[in-house]
């Protein structure tokens, strides 16, 4: 799943009133737990890019890319509460 479609996920959730989120929490589990997953390979793909060039293109995206899931991570788990 790219990262587009789970952030236009997490939006139409954080869109809902708040019976409608409890009954989509699984949902949002789920989301949450895809992007951890996500999270995991970026950084496997990062630290095997590092090995190579730490100045490369790819390097510096993989980079702003983990970031952005980072913060949607802890967005979700903030209203997941």
């Amino acid at each position: 799943m790219s990262t587009n479609n789970l952030t236009d996920k997490l939006d139409d959730f954080f869109d809902l009133s708040k019976k409608k989120q409890k009954k989509k929490h699984d949902k949002l589990a789920s989301i949450i737990k895809k992007l951890e997953d996500k999270k995991d390979k970026i950084k496997k793909e990062l630290i095997k890019e590092s090995e190579r060039d730490e100045t490369s293109s790819k390097f510096v995206k993989l980079g702003k890319e983990l970031k952005v899931i980072s913060k949607m991570i802890k967005k979700a788990r903030k209203h997941d509460k």
